[in-house]
This record gives structure tokens, C-alpha cells and sequence, in this order.
């Protein structure tokens, strides 16, 4: 057995001041906006969700207005906003202060964008065109690939700002026009993270076919849908908690959905514009079956023709499924809600671009994050519960769940392989590690601001068996001890107890 004796550190004061920082925390370094009303009786951590009433579009202006160095976007689609439009207003103003500017927009839109068109009238900013719908992207060993939109909806800022605390991505639901704000239901979740950054850029470029800011794309290397490859890292820790991010097609994102949908054991929400995958629909109804309480909104207008809507979720779900009818607006959310509930059951938010759609998954330019946290979670199940109550009539009725939530979770926990004990503890704790057989392995552990404070294990080779870590700190407090084995995570949160 290999003794390793871990580095004292100092830990943050521990209790319910603890708890109330982490879930504060949390929100200080993802944020979340709603189009339309929300319920806060449904919080339960003291942080109420956002309604941003037709002011969703002014808040992405507010973002731009930050950037100092560079701002990349890749959007599907922007029609110039009535009256003053704030994003365009914002743009101009980042240009004139020599902020490097790079636009993707979607071909089927190009000639509808008048907001692009009215950014490019005023300057010189580079514009890249997404290929032709149902034109070969690219040519594989299988042929010449189908490809179908650039339906992409994220704005890159700073990502090269020396400070990290400029940096910010935002991406969710809406295109740019002025339903999306007024009177359609949309979501927005921003992200301050330079790694979470870099890794939108990474994928940028990919399609940009060049790394340099502010200048013009390279059509000639530029590459998207089924040509693009994997574009990297996948899973992040951002302020105590694991992000994950996905891009379509080249991440098979109904993988990810599905796993997500069938970890559900306490309860689900989900909100979707277009759903015609019955795998998702039929693993929802089998959740519910199997105990967990399980609610859905699908757009009429996008879905009402597909079994998800017309059969599977309204036989499978009863009267905790709604289908949105309206004849002007959307309910254009794509997100689902995990164990909201269940703070100790990995709740998290899957939410982006993506709809719940083959061609989503496998022909279109797409971005799809997984936020594991309990405040998150809660926020969102804040905005489903007042979009049910709109569209249903109906309050959302949680199931009861004797865990608390902290702010920070436990992914990937797999008992057989990483132990803690004692935990809580005084003095030290014995944190042991299983490996079937020999793996590079890294061992951190962050603070509960995401800081890393200390690498235990680089990316060594550890041998098959059991390794096992003396831990102790200095004072009473949480940290966040983390253990990469390949492609999986585990996270456990480590508490000293005074």
C-alpha cells in the first residue's frame, strides 16, 4: 500500500455560514436569466432565479460591454431588435474601443439577419457564412456527409483577458429577436471560467478555420458538422462544482441525454421546443415508472406532430405533462432538470442549443452544457415551476427529500473506488483509491471558490490496487477533493469538523 502524506491546507470556516457562502459562490460564477415569470416559493437554498422582463437582450449587451480584448460569437440567428438595438449598440461601442470581433451565423438565416447585416454596414468585422443545408460539408471515408444548420447560440468574451474574472461565456435558448425577449420562454446561463473559455474558442476555431482574433475566417480549413473533430476537453470545475460541454455532431449528445435523463431517481423537468427522439421520451416515462416524480413542456408548434408529444409523455405522464398552444410565442427552453430535489443525488441542468432531434444530434453545429449543482438546479426548477403554472394552470409539486443542499456536489461517486473516512473528521482522514489495473491518475483539491490549492498526483501511473492518502488541515472547513482516472471523474467534498 502506497502512503502518501498530503500537504496541509487552509480551509474556510465550516457550518451553515459554509453552506450559504458555497451556494453564493456558485452563483457568483454561473448566472442564470428567464424570459418569463418564475416561482421562488420553490426555492429552496435562499437564491431566487431571475426574470429578466424583455430586458434578456439588454443583460447580453451589458456582457459585451465588459469586453476589453476579444468577442467571438457563433448565432444561428439575429434579426435586428426594435427601436435601439442593444446588442448591435453594444457591438459598435466594443468595436470603436478596439475589441477583436469574429461573428458565425447560420446560411439559412444570412439574408434574414439584418442585425448582422446592420453590424457589418457599420464596420469591417469579420463575418463567416455556415455551408449551404444539404450540401457536403466534407468528404469522409464514407462518403460526402449531410449537413443541415449552424444552430449554434454562444458568445465568447476576453478570452484572453489577463484577469480571469473578465472572462465569460453565455449561452441557453434564445435567437436574437425581439419574441425570443418579449413574449417567448427562453434561458441563459453565463459562465466566468478562462478554462470553460478556451474550450468555446477551441471550438470556434475549429469552424473558423483560423486562431487569430479579429482577423478573417479561412473557408478553405473552416469546418463544421460531421467534419469537425472532437474538439477536447470535455469536463471543468467551476466554482466548486463540474461543468460539462458537448458539441454536436461530434460528441454524440443524445448519449449524454439519455444518461442524464435515466440518473433521475428523485425527480426530472424538462422544457423543450422541438422533441422527436422517443428514446428520451420512453427513458422519461421510465423514470417516472420507476418511482421518481417527472414533468415535461413541449412546444405544440415545433413538437405536436411527434410521438414524445403526442403520445409517449402525455400516456406516460398524466396531467404533469403540458404541451404549449399558442399562436404567436414559443416555449423554445431545451433543457432538462435533474434531481432538483435530491441535493445529495447529483442534481444538474442539461441546457443549450441542442433540441431533442436526430438532426441535432448528427448534421447540425450545436453546444450543449451540464451543470452539476443543486443551487443551479434549483433556479431552473424556480423557472419550470412558473412556466408550468402559466401554460398548466398547475403548480409543480416536488417530492420531499431529507438532504440539504450545499452548493457543491459529489459526481461520479463511486464507493468501490474512492473512500473517505472518516467524514466529517477531526485531525486527519484516510482517503483511499481502488484501480482495477494500472491508469494515469491526477489528485487535486480545490477551495470552495474552484481555486485549485493543491496537485497531489499529476497525471502519474499508478499501479493496479489500492492507494491510500493522509489527509489534514489546519482549521474546520470544506474542500473538494478530486480524482481523475482517465475519462471519469470522482469528486468528494472533504469536512473537518471543529
Amino acid at each position: 500500500m502506497k502512503q502518501v502524506k498530503l500537504l496541509p491546507v487552509l480551509i474556510a470556516f465550516i457550518g451553515l455560514s459554509a453552506t450559504a457562502s458555497a451556494q453564493k459562490n456558485i452563483t457568483k460564477y454561473i448566472k442564470c436569466y428567464f424570459t418569463q415569470p418564475v416561482d421562488n416559493t420553490l426555492s429552496t437554498t435562499g437564491i431566487n432565479a431571475v426574470y429578466c422582463n424583455n430586458t434578456i437582450f439588454d443583460t447580453l449587451a451589458a456582457y459585451i460591454n465588459k469586453a476589453q480584448y476579444t468577442v467571438d460569437i457563433a448565432q444561428y440567428e439575429w434579426e435586428s431588435l426594435s427601436g435601439t438595438d442593444p446588442i448591435l449598440t453594444a457591438i459598435k461601442a466594443a468595436y470603436k474601443r478596439g475589441v477583436k470581433i469574429r461573428y458565425i451565423e447560420d446560411y439559412s438565416y444570412s439574408t434574414k439577419n439584418t442585425g448582422v447585416q446592420a453590424m457589418c454596414k457599420a464596420y469591417p468585422i469579420p463575418i463567416l457564412v455556415s455551408p449551404t443545408q444539404g450540401n457536403a460539408s466534407c468528404t469522409t471515408s464514407n462518403g460526402s456527409e449531410k449537413y443541415n444548420i449552424m444552430h449554434n447560440k454562444f458568445v465568447i468574451i476576453d478570452e484572453h483577458a489577463p484577469d480571469s474574472t473578465q472572462t465569460w461565456v453565455w449561452t441557453g435558448s434564445p435567437d436574437w429577436d425581439d419574441a425570443m425577449s418579449q413574449g417567448d420562454y427562453n434561458n441563459i446561463i453565463v459562465f466566468q471560467s478562462k478554462v470553460l473559455a478556451k474550450a468555446f474558442t477551441n471550438e470556434f476555431n475549429i469552424m473558423w478555420g483560423d486562431t487569430t482574433h479579429g482577423g478573417a475566417a479561412d473557408s478553405a480549413k473552416a469546418k463544421f458538422g460531421s467534419c469537425k473533430p472532437n474538439s477536447g476537453t470535455h469536463k471543468f470545475t467551476i466554482g466548486g462544482s463540474e461543468v460539462e460541454l458537448y458539441f454536436s455532431p461530434s460528441d454524440s449528445v443524445n448519449n449524454h441525454i439519455v444518461k442524464s435523463i435515466t440518473s433521475a431517481n428523485v425527480d426530472l423537468y424538462c422544457g423543450m421546443f422541438t422533441f422527436t427522439e422517443t428514446t428520451d421520451a420512453n427513458d422519461i416515462v421510465t423514470q417516472k415508472t420507476n418511482g421518481a416524480t417527472a414533468y415535461a413542456i413541449l412546444d405544440n408548434f415545433s413538437s405536436g406532430t411527434y410521438t414524445p408529444y403526442t403520445t409517449i409523455l402525455p400516456n406516460g405522464l398524466g396531467a404533469n405533462f403540458h404541451g404549449y398552444v399558442a399562436s404567436n410565442t414559443l416555449y423554445h427552453n431545451k433543457y432538462v432538470i435533474i434531481n432538483p430535489s435530491a441535493p445529495c443525488d447529483d442534481p444538474k441542468v442539461l441546457t443549450g442549443s441542442h433540441n431533442w432531434t436526430s438532426s441535432a444530434d448528427a448534421e447540425n453545429d450545436e453546444n450543449t452544457v451540464i451543470v452539476h449543482n443543486d443551487t443551479i438546479a434549483n433556479l431552473y426548477l424556480q423557472s419550470f415551476g412558473g412556466d408550468f403554472k402559466a401554460i398548466a394552470s398547475a403548480s409543480v409539486v416536488p417530492p420531499k427529500n431529507p438532504c440539504k443542499p450545499t452548493g457543491i456536489n459529489t459526481i461520479e461517486s463511486n464507493e468501490s473506488k474512492l473512500d473517505v473516512f472518516p467524514n466529517p473528521y477531526k485531525g486527519s482522514v484516510t482517503i483511499s483509491y481502488n484501480i482495477a489495473a494500472d491508469a494515469n491518475v491526477t489528485i487535486c483539491v480545490y477551495n470552495v471558490m474552484g481555486q485549485k490549492v493543491s496537485t497531489l498526483v499529476n497525471g502519474e501511473k499508478l499501479e493496479a490496487g489500492m492507494h491510500s492518502y493522509q489527509f489534514s488541515g489546519q482549521q474546520a472547513g470544506i474542500y473538494i477533493l478530486q480524482v481523475t482516472e482517465g475519462g471519469r471523474t470522482y469528486v468528494k467534498k472533504l469536512v473537518q469538523a471543529e
